[in-house]
């Protein structure tokens, strides 16, 4: 149900605010994540690597990026699978890229694990490893540390088939011994194996998946620990393929600690020299259906739709040159309403600069577009080629910035790259940033939608020859999804309160370096010129019109709201919030105004409760996506008991909206009186705000958070509770909860 005031040129009366991570984990709705905590005062992130090895044939990797405008320490922690340790620690200029040689500073012939702990949030850890294993197969790997620990560890791609060695590494940084189970997931079968495995405390473990499941499986693998671990797997192959290749090499991902209803690959190609996979995993109790879209390039034609269907405890997988043909650059876009988890295996056999390169390389999708996208390794050197993929799967063009921090001329001047809408574009960074670099890449959006970001390293040279490929495990810089946004704070604009442009442009300043996109609730009057203002800050708009009983004050709003979906600053149109719970239009009358709203080509919508959707099927059906209002606070549900009745509606929805995505509004106040068993203040409102995004997050599931600033004036018309919703109180201040929030890694 919903509750809103209705103010003529305003925004609605609802939501928000925070909590600690201590609570979410109390809640048991963190899918068993957990962190574990560094010796070090001010610790921000902690990027933890489970795989290493400095042994015969094998060259190992740290690099850490900054893409911060000040200097930061990184101490790292190398793990020994005999359960000793050494520390030490760099310093990392800012906006540059440090190199760390494991072998040198770990020692020789080494299982090494490490665990990199900053107090700057803009430090990022990859770990790259170029080998020749048993001597016979060369190739290399790279990936992104892991940012938390976890009790599940998932992973789609596994073969233990002629010519395939697995292996799972394990870390245990802490002082339990922790119990494995190995959830296999093949294309007939779920086998369990519990024989005993464990991981020592402080210590590293690894495990042949040959050895543990047997000979010639495709399987995908749900890795359960009844201690908080990190979890990678490691491949190395003589790949057959479709013919007899018999290319080389090896890859390498860290798992993923919960799956999502979402993937986004932005590289891939079924040219001469590439075999692409995708290798989709279902550890579900239930069928899932994945959608496929297959983006491909320019001048390759349009996007390719497919769908699968996968089966409880099953993994399923596809070829994709069968699905899209041969000779194409392809991105790929899986979503579904059931969470699953994707990964892509591409195999290759290039020839550059004389050089034959052959080898594979593997990572697990992207849960969502990002506005910052941050890449610590690459290189340009002599026998480097680097490229970086950028997919844009909206329907506006997207400009990214990139600027390249070199270790040998420091920062270069940055520059723009415009990716077509709902395309794909590729950048080779010896052209882009120049030859003999070692470099990193930093990509961020300065006009339209978010992206997703994917690097590629191809190399030859005396020891090794191959590629590698990584996807960060979420962008550079975490925001929260969607956040409504009013002007009106003391203000009441029901009785002509008026706010001036200047306000609305220092309060857009404030939260637009934590939110994606806004959502507006009126079209006229001090708000008509909000969607430019926030464009100009990079954040997506979602543009609302003020509906009520006035029907000619209806007719402006709708017009006005036509006119900011043409202006090309709109990517979703809301026509009305909670007119049908508030009995304010007719169905009819309803349906009239999104269909002359939708006639722009903008995608168009309506926000309502959650039960009224249930109740007007017409109108649902009119919208091209649905925006829910699930407010667990006015149906006066506990607490403990909010997101998983905000779950619940949320799935009786989606299952009567045909296919198409829900977008969730919700909040919880931080003040005010109880309704119910519901109880507002600031450490309620945080609990729910850190089990909403775990929710949201692990669900794939977009949402409008209310609301950026409390609003005194509500308090007349709303009661108490009507003046709390703000994630900043009314004099633009950030809430101490929400401030816990936004630091913890839950965005």
């Amino acid at each position: 149900m919903g509750r809103k005031t209705h103010q003529a040129i305003g925004g609605p009366g609802r939501k928000v605010v925070v909590i600690t991570l201590v609570l979410l984990i109390a809640l048991g709705i963190s899918g068993g994540v957990s962190r574990v905590s560094a010796d070090c005062v001010g610790v921000a992130r902690e990027w933890y690597f489970a795989e290493g090895y400095t042994g015969p044939g094998f060259q190992e990797y740290l690099c850490l990026g900054n893409h911060g405008n000040q200097p930061t320490t990184a101490r790292v922690s190398f793990m020994f699978a005999d359960g000793t340790c050494r520390e030490t620690s760099y310093t990392v200029a800012a906006c540059s890229r440090l190199t760390v040689d494991v072998n040198r500073e770990a020692g020789a012939g080494r299982e090494v694990s490490m665990v990199v702990s900053s107090s700057s949030r803009e430090l990022a850890a990859e770990r790259s490893m170029y080998f020749n294993y048993l001597g016979r197969w060369a190739d290399g790997h790279a990936t992104f540390g892991a940012t938390s620990l976890s009790r599940n560890w998932y992973f789609a791609e596994g073969y233990t088939g002629p010519g395939f060695d697995e292996y799972i590494c394990v870390l245990n940084p802490g002082d339990e011994p922790s119990a494995l189970t190995f959830h296999f997931q093949t294309p007939q079968s779920a086998l369990t194996i519990n024989d005993g495995a464990f991981v020592p405390p402080r210590s590293r473990a690894t495990f042949k998946v040959n050895d543990l499941l047997g000979a010639d499986y495709q399987a995908s693998l749900k890795l359960e620990s009844d201690r908080p671990v990190v979890a990678e797997r490691s491949m190395y192959f003589e790949y057959s393929g479709t013919g007899d290749r018999q290319w080389e090499g090896g890859h390498c991902v860290m798992g993923a600690t919960a799956p999502s209803t979402r993937y986004y690959f932005a590289e891939g190609s079924t040219r001469v020299g590439f075999e692409e996979w995708l290798t989709i995993q279902n550890p579900g109790d239930s069928p899932v259906t994945v959608n496929a879209v297959y983006q491909l390039g320019p001048s390759q034609g349009e996007a390719v739709s497919r769908s699968y269907t996968v089966d409880a405890g099953r993994r399923h997988t596809v070829f994709v040159p069968h699905e899209v043909g041969l000779d194409k650059d392809v991105s790929i876009e899986l979503s579904s309403t059931a969470p699953f988890l994707a990964e892509r295996p591409m195999y290759f056999n290039l020839t550059r600069g004389g050089a034959s390169l052959e080898g594979g390389h593997c990572v697990i999708g992207a849960s969502s577009p990002g506005y910052e996208w941050f890449f610590s390794e690459g290189a340009t050197l002599d026998g480097f080629e680097e490229w970086l993929a950028i997919q844009n799967s909206s329907f506006r063009d997207a400009v990214v910035e990139i600027t390249y921090y070199t270790s040998e001329v420091g920062s270069l001047p940055a520059r723009r790259v415009t990716i077509p809408a709902n395309s794909r574009a590729t950048v080779l960074v010896n052209e882009h940033a120049g030859p003999g670099l070692q470099v990193a890449a930093h990509l961020v959006v300065r006009e339209g939608p978010g992206i997703v970001a994917e690097r590629q390293m191809y190399f030859h040279r005396p020891e090794w020859n191959g590629g590698h490929s990584v996807i960060p495990a979420s962008p550079a810089t975490e925001r929260l999804g969607g956040l409504c946004f009013s002007p009106y704070l003391e203000e009441d604009p029901t009785r002509g309160g008026k706010v001036s442009p200047e306000r609305i442009s220092a309060l857009l300043d404030i939260v637009a370096p934590y939110v994606r996109r806004i959502r507006t609730f009126c079209s006229t009057g001090d708000c008509v010129d909000v969607p430019r203002m926030a464009t100009a800050r990079v954040l997506s708009v979602a543009a609302g019109c003020d509906l009520y009983t006035d029907r000619a004050y209806n007719e402006v709003e709708v017009a006005g709201l036509v006119v900011q979906a043409g202006s090309g600053e709109v990517d979703l149109a809301v026509v009305g919030d909670e007119t049908l719970y508030n009995n304010a239009l007719t169905e009819d009358e309803l349906i009239s105004y999104i269909r002359r709203v939708k006639a722009t080509g903008v995608p168009t919508t309506t926000s309502d409760s959650w039960n009224e959707l249930l109740e007007h099927p017409r109108v649902v059906a009119e919208c091209d996506v649905v925006v829910a209002n699930i407010y667990p606070f006015w149906e006066g549900v506990a607490i403990g008991d909010s997101i998983d009745y905000l779950d619940s509606c949320y799935r009786r929805v989606k299952e009567a909206s045909d296919g198409k995505e829900v977008i969730v509004e919700t909040g919880w106040p931080s003040g005010g009186d109880a309704n119910g068993d519901a109880v507002p203040g600031p450490e309620n409102a945080g609990y729910y705000l850190a089990g909403f995004l775990a929710w949201a997050n692990a669900r794939g599931v977009d949402y409008f958070y209310f609301e950026a600033f409390d609003e005194p004036w509500k308090a007349d018309r709303e009661g108490s509770v009507g003046a709390h919703w703000g994630i900043w109180d009314s004099n633009g201040l950030l809430k101490e909860s929400m401030k816990q929030v936004i630091d913890s890694d839950l965005l």
